[in-house]
């Protein structure tokens, strides 16, 4: 089998420069990048990265760990980082933590162990191993993402308590009630705290009383279609009409909650108006179509690789924060004068 030194005599380039392009380093001349690259097709050259890394004292891999990679919003999230650590001359691996402190602390002593160039994380709901953790950013870069462990920390976040207020404020221009389907961790995950603390600052600017649906009646343990759905389903039964208008910590729930609407026969964006956060890809299709929040995932995905590449290259530079602001998508679930089929 031809070698990388074979590899590199043949296209008249030291062993470094073969290795800085199969590690893909975009700064060697394209020139040079086209053939080293030929080259190895034609000899069926595949590097061995296993050695590069007991060589180098890391990978070229970047890793990512979410709660989990079926989510919407994390799948998206996976997909466009990347792509885009592709670009930058990175793969990726990604492992879930099903929201599980021990789950979680399997899969950073895994990235531990492979001796990842970096770590884009997720970080759990409840107990996070902290000393496992603080043990990880002494190994690599770790950058987290939707939440943070601490402020010290490089993360990249939205803005929740403004999201929060915002689509508030937009279902309360519609009508005079809105109530709110929290998330099922409650405090402790901070990312719903902040979206109900904009939701209570919305209502308290408006002169309204907080209206929170009981979200105990199900026994789903993540905020998802099921949670929504048996939690609204819950109240639904018990009360003698539904709300004006609902908010829902998250898109999954509320395409929950619309089910249960429609099982209890009123009609979502008619009886009930329904607003969602994190603009997922389905929310263009449910009937009717779901209003929500688009936290921009492109972006957020994007900084967070790029920070951690600029600590990979630089691991003396201080943790950096990015905090993004998402958009309000108005569709027909929140628009009383929109058509909306009733089957």
């Amino acid at each position: 089998m031809i070698t990388m030194e074979e590899i590199a005599a043949k296209a008249g380039l030291s062993r470094y420069t073969v290795s800085k392009i199969l590690n893909g380093n975009t700064t060697v001349r394209k020139a040079n990048r086209d053939k080293v690259m030929q080259l190895c097709e034609q000899y069926g050259f595949v590097p061995n990265f296993s050695a590069v890394t007991l060589v180098s004292g890391h990978s070229n891999v970047i890793a990512m760990m979410v709660p989990y990679i079926t989510d919407g919003f994390y799948s998206e999230l996976i997909q466009l980082a990347e792509q885009y650590a592709a670009s930058r001359g990175y793969s990726m691996t990604y492992l879930s933590s099903y929201n599980d402190h021990e789950t979680e602390a399997k899969a950073i002593r895994s990235f531990i162990g492979l001796k990842v160039a970096a770590l884009l994380a997720v970080p759990v709901v409840k107990n996070p191993n902290l000393q496992l953790h603080r043990l990880a950013a002494s190994n690599f870069p770790v950058v987290y993402i939707d939440r943070t462990i601490s402020d010290e920390n490089s993360s990249v976040l939205n803005d929740n308590l403004t999201s929060g207020r915002i689509m508030t404020d937009h279902l309360f221009e519609q009508t005079d009630e809105v109530a709110f389907i929290d998330s099922f961790y409650g405090d402790d995950n901070q990312t719903a705290v902040d979206r109900r603390q904009g939701y209570l600052n919305s209502v308290a600017v408006h002169g309204q009383k907080a209206f929170f649906i009981p979200n105990d009646k199900s026994l789903e343990k993540q905020d998802n279609e099921r949670f929504g759905y048996e939690n609204f389903s819950a109240y639904l039964k018990s009360c003698q009409r539904p709300p004006k208008a609902l908010f829902c910590v998250t898109d999954t729930v509320a395409l929950g909650a619309m089910r249960a609407l429609r099982d209890a026969g009123f009609i979502p964006g008619v009886d009930t108006l329904v607003g969602g956060h994190d603009n997922l890809l389905f929310t263009e299709y449910t009937n009717p179509p779901l209003s929500s929040m688009a936290q921009p995932k492109k972006l957020m995905a994007e900084a967070a690789v790029d920070i951690a590449i600029k600590r990979i290259k630089n691991p003396k530079l201080p943790s950096e924060k990015s905090v993004f602001n998402s958009e309000l998508i108005v569709r027909a679930s929140t628009f009383a004068g929109a058509k909306i089929k009733r089957d």
